[in-house]
């Protein structure tokens, strides 16, 4: 009589250790890759927002100094505060004795960049949205090797329970490749569309505060 032929398959052995045995080695990075979904989706869901990248009140502050022509004190609020919106204006600022081409130059380039770090911050979920299946595949097969043994001609008809373990560990693992995909398929869509709309908003707000240089910087402004 086989091992499995004894073994209990409840929901613990089942799901989070893959049938028991081996089959927990190919479960517990698929486990892992569903823990760092759930925790990349809270995250993103805090942090990618306009308020979280843009403080208002910096923006505000960012604004009257501006209006008041105290560049130096802008300067020192955009070194002191970085966010997307201080990271381009004050790219700009840095470069104003130079001309208005000159800031503009500057703060698109911050622009490009700041966008390059929201893409590469959101890139985790499509990354596990393509290798959870992978993944899941990865313990199926070896789950379809360890069961096709116990059907040779040389061992007799198998009982299921002499089965069970192979076919566990196949389809849990699928199922957990699946229950990590598609999730992360899902949110990788949502935030790339988040991302690209407040790219899109952010960037025309720093233009703008920075478009208020151009007679001033075509006035060879100190």
């Amino acid at each position: 009589k086989s091992a499995a032929a004894g073994q209990s398959f409840d929901f613990f052995t089942v799901w989070i250790l893959g049938g028991g045995g081996i089959g927990f080695l190919f479960v517990l990075p698929i486990e892992v890759a569903s823990i760092a979904t759930v925790a990349f989706v809270i995250e993103h869901f805090v942090s990618i927002q306009r308020d979280k990248l843009v403080p208002p009140e910096i923006v505000v502050e960012l604004e009257t100094l501006l209006d008041e022509e105290q560049y130096e004190e802008a300067i020192n609020l955009c070194d002191a505060t970085k966010n997307y919106i201080t990271n381009i204006v004050g790219a700009a600022i840095a470069r104003v004795g130079e001309g208005y081409d000159a800031m503009i130059s500057a703060a698109e380039g911050a622009t490009d960049e700041q966008n390059l770090k929201l893409q590469h911050k959101i890139s985790w979920l499509p990354l596990l949205g393509n290798i959870g299946p992978l993944m899941g595949l990865f313990g199926t097969v070896p789950g379809m090797v360890m069961a096709f043994p116990q059907i040779a001609p040389a061992t007799g008809a198998p009982s299921p329970q002499d089965l069970a373990l192979g076919i566990f560990t196949a389809l849990v693992t699928t199922v957990w490749g699946l229950l990590v995909a598609m999730p992360a398929t899902f949110f990788a869509f949502i935030f790339k569309v988040r991302v690209q709309k407040l790219s899109f908003e952010l960037s025309g707000v720093a233009m703008e505060i920075v478009e208020r240089f151009k007679p001033v910087a075509d006035g060879g402004a100190k």
